[in-house]
């Protein structure tokens, strides 16, 4: 239980905004209701239109103006030279854990393969490697697995047609781990909720489309998912 949570009532407890697939939609971001006043903003992926470094910044820049501290990684759309300036910022999720004192966040972005040959794309044995540092942490209180590609097989990886396209590397590493929360994106069409056993995982939507997610920090976490008005 976090210090004096007992005491609040709903509307102050402490929270987290989650988006993705920005693809450099920045005129809503001052829209986000509180973001303010979240403890932080984490990005899953694909942040400019077009992927480059001078789109990425533009979308950190807005973001930055929002809220000062702010968590990041690369999605398929985005380029090497992205994930670098994450990297120098000291922002970068992608391959990497951060804790800070209410929540444990490990990152991991870009997606498989697409038929469209984006920037980032990875095989199932880079993210089966990827993992594995992740498998030797301790969990906290609150440990939140923030995946750009979505565990294969849910309700948060299907195209239009039906089709899974998720990764069945993430989902393993979400059986045998059990992280609080998955968070994810990619499929914009496949905005949902689903479960893997004690986790829970979220696809947000695409923030292109006004979606995000607000993880409220009560005795029992929860997100939400949201739309912009």
């Amino acid at each position: 239980m976090y210090a004096g949570i007992e005491d609040m009532g709903i509307a102050e407890f402490p929270f987290w905004i989650f988006l993705g697939d920005i693809h450099g939609e920045i005129r809503t971001i001052p829209r986000i209701k509180d973001v303010q006043k979240a403890q932080g903003i984490v990005v899953t992926g694909d942040i400019g239109r077009n992927g480059t470094l001078g789109d990425a910044k533009k979308v950190m820049q807005a973001l930055e103006a929002c809220n000062k501290k702010i968590y990041a990684q690369i999605g398929n759309m985005d380029t090497a030279q992205v994930d670098g300036y994450l990297s120098e910022r000291r922002i970068n999720l992608h391959k990497r854990h951060i804790e800070t004192n209410t929540i444990l966040l490990l990152g991991m972005g870009g997606s498989l393969p697409t038929p469209f040959s984006t920037s980032s794309e990875f095989a199932e044995e880079f993210y089966e490697e990827n993992l594995k540092k992740f498998a030797m942490l301790p969990k906290k209180a609150l440990t939140v697995f923030i995946s750009h590609n979505p565990p294969y097989g849910t309700e948060c990886d299907r195209l239009k047609n039906g089709k899974h396209v998720g990764s069945k590397a993430i989902l393993k590493f979400i059986q045998d781990y059990q992280p609080d929360f998955c968070i994810c994106g990619h499929i914009h069409e496949s905005r949902a909720k689903d479960t893997i056993g004690k986790t829970t995982v979220f696809n947000l939507g695409a923030f292109v489309s006004g979606c995000y997610g607000k993880l409220v920090l009560s005795e029992t976490p929860e997100m939400e998912l949201c739309t912009i008005n």
